[in-house]
């Protein structure tokens, strides 16, 4: 029967402290390892106008690769919003909607990204023991990324903000829920997700989940 253990350290000069917690068993895994692809520096630009918390206009350079209808996510310096609808005019790029942070100040530098889909993607949570979302990126480790995790009707089940695994708070993003944590992910069963990074490098999301048979 496979397994899972998530472990905790903190040390202090004169002390150290470790948590242990108990394997978690499961009885199936589901495992997906998703490349995001590196962005286009033409995707980095500024905040031109910015005409409500979540509608604006971007303006990037030329080689951006955004298209009207593209369903991009946005990061700053402090936020990031996502799914968000795109409408191109050259290198303007008219930002809509979505769900996050509210919008930045105008001139703010911003990041546009394209999402990539991963369909499918199968994830019944109501059976999770443990679920673990991790972004790695070798080349990069101040990248940030989101992944949005949906049902077959587009709704959102569980929207997870990401950064760099070897960056403060990287393996948040663990859930024990066999121990005791709360099950974000419970309700219709997840199958696909939207996901982006704002870096310059490819990264690799993981989502892992150790399934119980009989819930």
């Amino acid at each position: 029967m496979p397994s899972a253990q998530h472990n905790q350290s903190f040390t202090f000069p004169g002390y150290s402290f470790n948590a242990q917690e108990a394997a978690v068993t499961f009885d199936s895994i589901s495992a997906y390892e998703v490349t995001l692809p590196a962005i286009a520096a033409a995707q980095v630009g500024t905040l031109d106008t910015r005409t409500d918390d979540d509608t604006g206009v971007a303006g990037l350079s030329s080689g951006h690769g955004i298209s009207t209808s593209d369903v991009v996510d946005v990061y700053w310096s402090g936020g990031r919003r996502y799914g968000m609808d795109a409408t191109v005019s050259g290198d303007n790029v008219t930002i809509d909607g979505g769900a996050g942070d509210n919008l930045p100040t105008a001139t703010t530098a911003v990041t546009v990204v394209i999402q990539t889909e991963i369909n499918p993607l199968n994830l019944d949570g109501d059976n999770a023991e443990v679920v673990a979302i991790v972004y790695r990126n070798a080349n990069d480790s101040s990248a940030k990324g989101s992944l949005d995790l949906q049902d077959s009707g587009s709704a959102s089940i569980k929207q997870v903000d990401l950064v760099h695994e070897t960056a403060n708070g990287g393996l948040d993003n663990v859930w024990n829920i066999s121990g005791g944590d709360t099950n974000d992910f419970t309700g219709n069963p997840i199958t696909k997700g939207f996901a982006s990074h704002d870096s310059q490098q490819a990264g690799t999301l993981y989502v892992l989940a150790g399934i119980d048979s009989t819930p």
